[in-house]
């Protein structure tokens, strides 16, 4: 009497494919797509057996080898590097604002993550990390930019347990020496100012350059939100979408003449309407680059300037308060600064402006 096949162990043989049993281990009946022959039964077997010894050693994953799997997602081994990115950043959308969220889906989408986006986390480990790295842009502010989205990635994934040793350690920024400012003189000023053949164009930048607000600050700034002598500064429009300012300082802005008289003049061009600054067809801006670039660039290249950006204005508005003896406190909050960053980004010129000026105010406190 011929002897039956011995059943096959962990190995579920179905009418038309065959399923590796691993319920025991954690995952399931994961499918393999061959037909029930004898010898699919034998290597199947052999397959099962491997898995096993790679489980046991931790080597495991199961998108590895069955990458249809629907228990793949609950796998962190199976995940990749790609997916370990959108799930940071879908959890890290809810903290940041909008234009930070954007700049993290840029990074994690561009070409700089497309080379290990499909790799499994289970073989990303320190060399790959480096080599990525390595492949970065050397500029040190592009790298950094770069290089802090992989550091918090990375950490949430050891934070999560699904990325098995703290790479983000291994992350290092490098040095750079961020650009200081580089103020216009009053002389400067005007010659920028009269180079601007559009009425708006010069009401705008003359705030710009007598209040000390951000450009983000100015297209977003509201009639409604300017009172006697005052303006409130809470919104800002970044990559098209309003929001709150930066480092979330919302403050009241106690405007220079130059900054109302700037304002009075808008007013009598463009009514009491929404948005204060409006280009020239009436409509608010919807990016900084429309001033820049219909009114900034063609004044700066007329009036034969060194090129500067029209960031400047905010520096040059900072650099003459503390050069009239303005009390460096006052103009931080007016800039919506922390005293700290105030006083690193312009120390220099709070010491030229001393000039002996308080040690003559502590001479007189101390002779009454």
């Amino acid at each position: 009497m011929a002897r039956r096949p011995a059943k096959p162990t962990g190995v579920i043989v179905r009418d038309a494919h065959l399923q590796i049993d691993l319920r025991t281990y954690g995952f399931g009946k994961e499918r393999l797509d061959l037909a029930p022959t004898p010898a699919n039964i034998a290597y199947a077997q052999r397959l099962r057996n491997e898995i096993l010894g790679k489980i046991e050693r931790g080597t495991f994953a199961l998108a590895e080898y069955f990458p249809s799997s629907p228990r793949r997602s609950k796998d962190a081994p199976s995940l990749t590097v790609g997916d370990l990115a959108r799930e940071w950043l879908k959890v890290k959308k809810a903290t940041v604002k909008h234009s930070t969220a954007h700049h993290y889906e840029q990074t994690i989408t561009s070409k700089h993550f497309a080379e290990v986006d499909g790799m499994l986390l289970g073989n990303f480990g320190f060399r790959q990390l480096q080599d990525a790295l390595s492949k970065l842009p050397k500029n040190p502010k592009t790298f950094n930019n770069i290089a802090t989205v992989w550091r918090q990635m990375l950490e949430y994934g050891f934070r999560a347990k699904l990325v098995a040793e703290p790479l983000h350690d291994s992350v290092e920024m490098r040095k750079s020496q961020p650009p200081g400012p580089d103020p216009f003189t009053r002389e400067e000023i005007a010659q920028v100012l009269a180079k601007i053949t559009s009425e708006r164009g010069r009401n705008y930048f003359d705030f710009a350059f007598f209040s000390g607000m951000r450009p983000s600050e100015l297209i977003a700034l509201r009639w409604s939100r300017i009172g006697d002598g005052t303006a409130s500064v809470d919104k800002a429009l970044t990559r098209g979408q309003e929001g709150e300012v930066k480092n979330y300082r919302a403050r009241l802005v106690e405007l220079t003449s130059r900054a109302t008289d700037a304002l009075e003049r808008q007013r009598a061009i463009t009514g009491e309407g929404t948005h204060v600054f409006v280009g020239e067809d009436g409509k608010p801006y919807t990016t900084t680059d429309g001033p820049l670039d219909a009114w900034w660039k063609p004044a700066i290249a007329a009036s034969g300037l060194r090129y500067r950006d029209a960031r400047q204005t905010r520096h040059t508005f900072a650099t003459i308060c503390l050069m009239g003896g303005i009390t460096p406190g006052w103009v931080a909050r007016q800039m919506g600064h922390s005293p700290e960053m105030f006083f690193r980004v312009y120390s220099r010129w709070i010491e030229g402006a001393d000039k002996g000026a308080e040690r003559r105010k502590l001479d007189r406190f101390l002779t009454m």
